[in-house]
């Protein structure tokens, strides 16, 4: 990935942490229902920071036609985000999928954790035409006074890769939306997804 560096990790000490919270069945429906509502109160919401945009600006017409699936993983998290990868389907019952949500106890991951987490599955998942972006409360994501985090949980959203990065072009050429994002946030969640930086982008990094 272009910008990070591989850090390596065993296997049972980055993977495996069985000993730590399991959500119950209540507490996880109740993390779902938070999920929803953030999404539906925050993410579509237009702020001056981001060009009056949305802080996802294709998250209205996604809540409108039902595109966004909604997991919640108790056990081993990257083999459960390797088996969503190898399992991606673009049409479901419900219709079409664009955006996979998978939330999970914070505190079976430390943030390093998580990152290398999300590092192997890129690693694995970009060639299927496949990226995911992590959110974990303890790193915080911010711009200004504007916090990204969901907060009520660790974070993993999955989603197809060109969509990911023609979406991107897209506001960076037309739109402002990038203009007040810090350079490192740039690169950590938009840039690295692309093997040299684009034409679009180079105004926000020089």
């Amino acid at each position: 990935r272009l910008f990070q560096k591989k850090v390596q990790i065993s296997l049972n000490k980055k993977r495996i942490k069985m000993s730590k919270t399991d959500w119950t069945a209540a507490e996880a429906e109740e993390k779902i229902e938070e999920l929803k509502h953030w999404i539906r109160t925050f993410i579509v919401k237009e702020f001056p920071e981001l060009d009056n945009l949305p802080v996802c600006p294709y998250a209205p017409p996604a809540l409108e036609n039902d595109t966004v699936r909604i997991k919640v993983v108790n056990d081993n998290l990257y083999e459960k985000l390797k088996e969503y990868a190898d399992n991606w389907t673009d049409r479901d019952e419900r219709g079409n999928v664009e955006v996979l949500a998978v939330i999970t106890p914070t505190d079976r991951y430390t943030v390093e954790e998580y990152q290398d987490i999300s590092e192997d599955i890129n690693e694995y998942a970009n060639p299927l035409n496949l990226a995911i972006l992590e959110d974990h409360p303890g790193h915080v994501e911010q711009i200004g006074d504007l916090v990204f985090n969901f907060g009520k949980s660790a974070l993993v959203l999955m989603a197809r890769l060109d969509v990911l990065n023609n979406a991107s072009l897209s506001l960076a050429k037309n739109t402002n939306y990038y203009a007040n994002w810090p350079k490192e946030y740039l690169e950590w969640v938009t840039l690295w997804r692309f093997k040299e930086v684009p034409e679009e982008f180079k105004k926000y990094i020089s």
